[in-house]
């Protein structure tokens, strides 16, 4: 069969046939053309070849080598999600805090605290801060900016609520 192949090519290159171009639409002589058959490739054919298997060698390497830092940078990402998590809780117990911790109240979503400053000391409430805990290059999400822009345009209310049939 591999004789069959070779026998076709060689009449194929030896006759007057011709083919069209796929790129161009140009006709190409059969004769110019680089055919070979199956495996058995021409040299230009075979440096092709080597070469795109260099390629797809090298080509793998970088994938392999990105899934690698890929999965380090996620697992640094949730570490410091993780760290971050840790200090919003803590973060009233430490000295560099700005608000005494026994004037904090926990929310943590969406916002980490709302402080009643002066409360503790005076039993009076000087202020009332939103506050929220952001560590490294973590910043505000959409709803905590549309909170701050809430607070500092006053659209700050106090209600009172009493369900129907209390006392």
């Amino acid at each position: 069969m591999e004789n069959d192949g070779k026998t076709i090519i060689s009449l194929l290159k030896k006759g007057g046939f011709y083919t069209e171009c796929p790129r161009c639409g140009e006709q190409v002589s059969l004769r110019q053309a680089d055919i070979f058959c199956n495996d058995d490739f021409t040299p230009q054919a075979d440096e092709l070849y080597r070469k795109k298997l260099q390629e797809i060698s090298d080509r793998k390497k970088e994938l392999r080598k990105l899934k690698t830092i890929i999965g380090q940078r996620s697992e640094r990402t949730a570490q410091a999600v993780n760290i971050g998590y840790i200090l919003e809780r803590i973060a009233p117990t430490l000295p560099s805090f700005h608000f005494e911790h026994t004037d904090c109240r926990s929310i943590f979503d969406p916002i980490d605290y709302m402080v009643f400053q002066g409360l503790s000391r005076h039993g009076l409430v000087d202020r009332i801060v939103f506050a929220d805990i952001k560590t490294g290059q973590a910043k505000l999400s959409k709803k905590q900016k549309n909170i701050r822009d809430a607070v500092q345009n006053g659209k700050v209310e106090w209600k009172t609520y009493k369900p129907e049939g209390g006392k």
